[in-house]
């Protein structure tokens, strides 16, 4: 491939692709080595859904997606990597093979959170990317909310959407993340708020699910307790559309279609989730409309400017 005018770092949080690797992906992100009781739990987890995490493979699909899209779109060579904060290849292992003009990243996740975005901004910096742009915050893209909405209808398959109680659900955080002024439970807020109008579902709530198992207080309500609550309150059939999430992982495939789907069956509702974005057309041009919006107003001077003997974002260190 041609030199490339511009690199994309495309940044996902990682999965273990087998149970093998699960107690070194666990250590990579909890920062200590686990016990025995936590492998096993977790690998009984992935053992339900195949045997590891689609997530790595998911977001090397969307890099390649994205790279041919923005391509044909800019008529420029452009590349995209996949980097990963707790997997192969890292961060530091993506930046090591983008050596464009001028390098962006872009997360994975629409929310900002210091949980989310603040984790990859602080990646980026430790292996010498300060310089490299993190194009956060596309929770309101229009974009995005399409993408999510065509996976609602594709979930419906005809249905009237008046006929179910739809639930939102993201991944729950730390109360105190929130009480400091991390803005992912509004942002969250504000991307349902767009959706609901566009579904017209007959009811709906937004629920917290995949809490963390240190103990604390975290932001609910929690997914089970409003499937009770819809069942009391007479619904039948229940649309799970996992707002929060861009990629199918242990999150979705565990924790909602196997876990959660038990507690709506013994509620006697209908489970039906629709699909999250991976890599539809829809959230592909939803990419790349956010990379090309950047591209065209960021200032002159970042512009393709690539000092002598070194690339602008410096030299990866680790």
């Amino acid at each position: 491939m041609a030199e490339s005018m511009v690199d994309i770092a495309l940044l996902a949080f990682g999965g273990p692709e087998s149970v093998d690797v699960i107690p070194e992906f666990l250590e990579r992100m909890t920062g200590r080595p686990p016990t025995d009781e936590v492998v096993s739990a977790v690998q009984t987890r992935y053992l339900a859904i195949g045997g590891g995490s689609p997530l790595p493979d998911v977001t090397r699909r969307q890099a390649l997606a994205l790279q041919a899209h923005l391509v044909q779109r800019l008529a420029f060579p452009i590349r995209v990597r996949a980097g990963f904060l707790y997997a192969d290849p890292t961060v530091a292992d993506c930046l090591r093979g983008l050596d464009g003009r001028e390098v962006i990243a872009v997360p994975l996740s629409p929310y900002k959170s210091r949980l989310t975005s603040d984790a990859y901004r602080k990646a980026l910096d430790a292996v010498g990317g300060e310089r490299i742009p993190l194009l956060e915050g596309w929770y309101a893209d229009r974009g995005f909310v399409h993408a999510i909405s065509a996976r609602i209808a594709e979930a419906l398959d005809g249905a009237n959407a008046a006929d179910y109680a739809v639930l939102f659900t993201a991944h729950s955080v730390p109360v105190e993340t929130i009480l400091e002024g991390d803005p992912y439970v509004d942002q969250i807020q504000q991307t349902v708020a767009q959706l609901v109008p566009a579904v017209m579902p007959g009811d709906w709530r937004l629920g917290f699910q995949s809490k963390g198992r240190g103990g604390g207080e975290w932001v609910g309500p929690e997914v089970d307790d409003l499937v009770r609550e819809l069942a009391v309150a007479g619904w039948q059939k229940l649309l799970v559309v996992p707002v929060g999430f861009v990629s199918d992982h242990v999150e979705t495939l565990y924790d909602l279609d196997v876990t959660l789907r038990a507690v709506v069956e013994e509620s006697g509702m209908i489970y039906r989730r629709s699909e999250t974005p991976n890599d539809s057309p829809q959230f592909i041009a939803a990419l790349a409309d956010i990379i090309v919006d950047y591209l065209a107003r960021r200032p002159v001077e970042q512009q393709l400017q690539r000092p002598e003997g070194k690339h602008d974002h410096g030299s990866p260190r680790g």
